[in-house]
């Protein structure tokens, strides 16, 4: 079986991450997606805006329609950082003998990656598959990267983010077609992200 792991702070989920999990899956045949929210980023500075249960809340309901994308909360679990290389040594346990793993990343990411916990052991275990932001501007290898770990997906890149989102909605603006309905209807019944972002830690957090 081949796994797929698409992880980041989902604050909230947009169609970019959907994106680039459709992205992989049919560039790469996997066969399960886990969709896994960190409780906190260890390289960014802010507290996630929602609570870690709203998060994994609308993760579930942005997958719900596909039975191969599942909502993995790991992270959320254990709270504090989050730190890519731990749930990966975890999630190897539990799918022993499975032909794990690909850990799919944003070009962005890509760019720090070398800066990543145990970064060395991640490309032990996993490879990389690397989905285009824009603009499309591929990040080279280092030496401390083979280039037979890493897959370079060539796709659209699809031009959103979770902090416009939240910007949108803080000023009260429209975020359709952004987000899949159900989150979109979830985040203005629980009036999520008009209060900007909290700074109080909710849960845990991932590094890449």
């Amino acid at each position: 079986m081949r796994i797929g792991i698409l992880g980041g702070t989902f604050d909230p989920p947009h169609k970019g991450h959907l994106h680039m999990a459709l992205c992989a899956q049919d560039s790469l045949g996997l066969d399960q997606i886990l969709f896994v929210p960190c409780s906190r980023q260890p390289l960014k500075r802010e507290f996630p805006a929602a609570s870690g249960f709203h998060r994994a809340a609308m993760v579930a309901m942005a997958i719900s329609r596909r039975e191969s994308w599942l909502l993995e909360p790991i992270e959320l679990d254990q709270g504090g950082l989050s730190y890519t290389i731990e749930t990966l040594s975890t999630l190897v346990q539990r799918f022993a003998g499975r032909d794990l793993y690909h850990l799919i990343i944003g070009q962005d990411s890509f760019a720090s990656f070398p800066r990543w916990r145990r970064f060395e052991e991640i490309l032990s275990i996993a490879k990389i598959v690397v989905i285009p932001r824009d603009p499309v501007i591929p990040e080279p290898l280092t030496p401390a990267i083979p280039a037979d770990r890493v897959e370079r997906i060539s796709a659209r890149p699809v031009k959103v983010s979770s902090t416009a989102i939240r910007e949108r909605l803080s000023l009260g603006h429209s975020i359709s077609g952004l987000v899949p309905r159900a989150v979109e209807s979830y985040i203005l019944k629980q009036g999520l992200y008009r209060e900007g972002i909290h700074r109080e830690p909710i849960g845990g957090d991932r590094d890449g």
